[in-house]
């Protein structure tokens, strides 16, 4: 009896044993469920912010400063060469034209010989594209061609293969392209879509004149007997002759009674000494003149500055000079002596990064007495030691 009962207490606590493992068993799947699924949710968290961090990275590096690409890779004489690019970062305010040189056929990968120079208008959008033509003298030989760009202190570059011309003027030209199509409040203005702009109220004898955006003097303004036109109105005769007309300032004269700009005949974009001495605008020098005027000193307002005051002296003398150069081979080949190291000092400022205002005026000072240096200090060094070396001989 004793044994009996003794078995059964025995069996109790097997049962009570087993069914506490069982219930531990199940708490701790339960837990590690919900521990896996932490851990699953934060690794595809993980994952996707790798994946958005590089589409990000990738996106952002897609544009760079300035761009430019051909329309094909390869082109035959008298085909027509379409290039498109884009400016990244374009001041509305301040546009300039972007500058294009194609060289070739490119010799381990560079060539000195310019083949073609063109100028484009960007749009609002930073966009630009243009076309020229692959046929005449300079489109003969074989080979890879580079197109340069420049916009200001930005460089692009793209290559194309041209096959070869006998030199002939074939024209493939390419039809027109539609004029943009503007949206609500803007206009086309110069192939270009602005925003309108209401004209002013122009008062008696004068009107809007959409060129200038200021009002002038209308033509074919009469005025009754008795009276005259004075500064765009009819104004009463003074008794005892015709009325005194305005004063004008220097640059400016008047007419119809009222200041108008002198005509000149050199227009301030014209390098005329270096054109008559070089022989063309396209020559590299004068080209080279041209980029360091348009793409450096006018990229910054020192620079601009010291080119309006520049102009104001160097075109009351320049025609005259490259008149003399047209007459006189000798002059001519002496101007071209002379203005060589200038240039070659010049360029320098092609291959610096002129960011600031500080660095223009670094920049242009150290040029302006570099040159002082060569034109005048080494020329007086040099006759000073001739004289000396002279009047010891002379002892």
């Amino acid at each position: 009896m004793k044994s009996k009962k003794v078995q059964e207490r025995h069996n109790q606590v097997n049962f009570s044993f087993i069914e506490y493992i069982n219930t531990l068993n199940c708490c701790m799947c339960v837990e590690m469920r919900g521990a896996g699924s932490t851990v699953l949710v934060f690794l595809s968290l993980i994952v996707l912010s790798l994946g958005l961090t590089s589409v990000y990275a990738q996106d952002s590096g897609q544009i760079p400063p300035l761009s430019v690409k051909t329309e094909l890779p390869l082109y035959d004489q008298g085909d027509s060469v379409i290039f498109t690019g884009m400016i990244k970062t374009l001041v509305e305010n301040n546009i300039q034209d972007v500058t294009l040189r194609v060289t070739g056929p490119l010799v381990n990968g560079t060539s000195s010989n310019i083949v073609q120079i063109k100028q484009i208008k960007p749009q609002l959008d930073g966009s630009y594209e243009g076309n020229f033509i692959v046929s005449g003298p300079l489109w003969q030989k074989k080979g890879d061609y580079k197109i340069i760009v420049n916009y200001g202190p930005q460089k692009a570059e793209t290559t194309f293969f041209y096959n070869g011309g006998s030199g002939a003027s074939d024209v493939d030209v390419p039809p027109p392209p539609p004029p943009p199509t503007c949206g609500e409040g803007e206009v086309l203005k110069d192939n270009q879509c602005v925003p309108f702009e209401e004209e002013p109220k122009c008062g008696t004898g004068t009107v809007f004149d959409p060129v200038t955006g200021t009002c002038v003097v209308a033509g074919g303004v009469e005025c009754p007997p008795g009276e005259t036109l004075v500064n765009g109105q009819c104004v009463a005769e003074e008794p005892g002759g015709e009325p005194e007309g305005p004063v004008c300032g220097t640059g400016t004269h008047a007419e119809n009674g009222i200041c108008v700009p002198d005509k000149t005949g050199t227009s301030p974009g014209q390098c005329a000494i270096a054109t008559a001495a070089f022989g063309s605008e396209l020559a590299p020098q004068v080209q080279l003149l041209r980029e360091v005027r348009d793409n450096v000193l006018f990229s910054t307002g020192s620079g601009t500055s010291f080119m309006g005051a520049f102009n104001a002296v160097y075109y009351t003398f320049s025609p005259t000079v490259a008149d003399w150069e047209r007459q006189s081979p000798a002059f001519k080949e002496i101007v071209k002596t002379a203005i060589t190291p200038m240039l070659s000092t010049l360029s320098i400022l092609n291959y610096v990064d002129i960011d600031s205002e500080q660095d223009m005026l670094g920049y242009g000072i150290g040029i302006m007495l570099l040159n002082i240096g060569m034109y005048f200090v080494a020329p007086a060094i040099l006759i000073v030691k001739v004289r000396g070396l002279i009047s010891k001989r002379r002892l």
